[in-house]
């Protein structure tokens, strides 16, 4: 699967992994339905580049820390 970091298609959100402890990154793209979550800051455990992650996402079903632009 190839993404291409577009600025006017991606949206960028902050979320938290409850499970993990984690604060991630996101990078959504809408066409695809696809993050990218990159690790920023863990609550218990260092993060480390095993965290991030590329998952299908639907981003009308979750509520967020924080959108920006």
């Amino acid at each position: 699967m190839n993404i291409i970091l577009s600025k006017n298609r991606e949206k960028k959100h902050i979320d938290f992994d409850k499970s993990k402890q984690i604060f991630y990154d996101n990078f959504y793209f809408g066409e695809n339905n696809m993050v990218l979550k990159i690790p920023i800051l863990g609550v218990k455990d260092k993060v480390s580049c095993d965290d991030i992650k590329i998952e299908k996402f639907d981003i009308t079903k979750y509520m967020y820390l924080l959108f920006y632009e």
